[in-house]
């Protein structure tokens, strides 16, 4: 929802902005009796004075709205994904973390380092970082041979770190497609 706030804010402030601008113009041309100037208030006044709180129309309109303010609180309320990962600090006061797209990065670029990789893709989540590289090499058991060097240089670079929950890591090499 972090994504949505910002334009549901913007959309809110310019809303609020317009209405106050046409109110503003309203109480002026009602002051200098030129009333209604850009909005026909006066049956929406009038409708007002005529009707109940307890018309149909009123109580339908009140519970779409608290239908609608329950969803937007209740979607403030869903937990956020997990986009920074901890690491170990040195001392009490300090806290460090890494993006889960930054440790992505690094475990690309640790993985195109071992000799007869050409490219990689890394995919991390909280607990998981799951690597599937992409050999040099056209046959499966020259791809399954450079396993073993992918997974042990993605977990020196995991363990560099000093992560305090590291994710677990997934290898999985391919060889090449043509």
């Amino acid at each position: 929802m972090r994504v949505a706030n910002r334009p549901l804010a913007f959309i809110l402030a310019a809303a609020l902005l317009a209405c106050s601008v046409v109110i503003i113009a309203e109480v002026i041309g009602f002051a200098l009796h030129h009333s209604p100037l850009l909005v026909h208030w006066t049956t929406w006044h009038t409708w007002v004075r005529s009707t109940r709180w307890d018309a149909f129309v009123v109580r339908i309109w009140a519970t779409v709205l608290m239908v609608v303010g329950l969803v937007l609180v209740g979607l403030e309320f869903k937990l956020r994904r997990v986009t920074r990962l901890p690491l170990r600090a040195a001392g009490q006061a300090t806290s460090a973390t890494v993006t889960r797209r930054g440790l992505a990065r690094m475990l690309r670029a640790e993985a195109t380092r071992v000799d007869g990789i050409t490219r990689a893709t890394v995919r991390v989540r909280r607990r998981r970082a799951h690597v599937t590289a992409a050999s040099g090499a056209r046959g499966r058991a020259a791809a399954s041979a450079l396993t073993e060097p992918v997974t042990q240089a993605l977990g020196a670079r995991l363990d560099g770190l000093d992560m305090r929950h590291a994710p677990r890591l997934t290898v999985r090499v391919v060889p090449r497609s043509r």
